[in-house]
């Protein structure tokens, strides 16, 4: 086997992983952006880094409905909080009971301090059940029509790569079985002169 037929072999080997590895991460973000959430899980992205080294900015989470009243310290919550319903996910550090109804007091792992105020169970969303380091910026990515088609146009760059990968192998094995005809034929006629 020549040296460029090894490359060819090698670099059509690695086109093909490429392709493989795309084809999964795209798979991937549809199981948790799309299907995930028929089961009653919600998929988050993670855009902040107040829950650092826990969970990372850029990651996905998934969270699961809970009941308020099996809310404990540690568990890390999504929750909509202040005038604009903003969604955050952090940890609760206390649970209190207040006036018959469950309360929870949270703070990002990164952060100093406790958020500003006691929030009611029920603007919970859920319990972070997995955590998927950086999938969400894929998420985030694959949520855009720029994303889509830079995705779908990255894997027909990696099919015509492979494509031209196998048509090019050829032609050189070809090539060199044909240099290797005529060069015989050339060092015998000056042999001979």
């Amino acid at each position: 086997m020549t040296t460029d037929t090894r490359i060819a072999l090698w670099a059509r080997e690695l086109l093909d992983a490429a392709l493989v590895l795309l084809v999964a991460l795209c798979l991937l973000t549809i199981a948790l952006g799309r299907i995930l959430p028929l089961t009653g899980r919600t998929t988050l992205v993670v855009a902040g880094g107040s829950m650092e080294p826990a969970i990372s900015l850029g990651s996905a989470i998934v969270v699961e409905p809970v009941d308020p009243r099996s809310l404990a310290v540690g568990d890390v919550v999504s929750l909509r909080s202040g005038p604009n319903r903003a969604i955050f996910s952090h940890r609760i550090i206390r649970v209190v009971d207040r006036d018959g109804a469950v309360w929870i007091e949270t703070r990002g792992d990164a952060n100093d301090s406790a958020d500003p105020s006691l929030t009611p169970a029920s603007q919970v969303i859920g319990r972070a059940s997995v955590t998927i380091p950086g999938a969400g910026f894929l998420i985030a990515l694959m949520s855009s029509l720029h994303g889509i088609v830079f995705v779908v146009s990255l894997g027909l760059v990696l099919l015509i790569a492979a494509s031209m990968v196998e048509t090019i192998a050829p032609a050189r094995r070809r090539e060199s079985g044909v240099q290797r005809k005529s060069a015989p034929a050339s060092r015998t006629a000056t042999g001979h002169g």
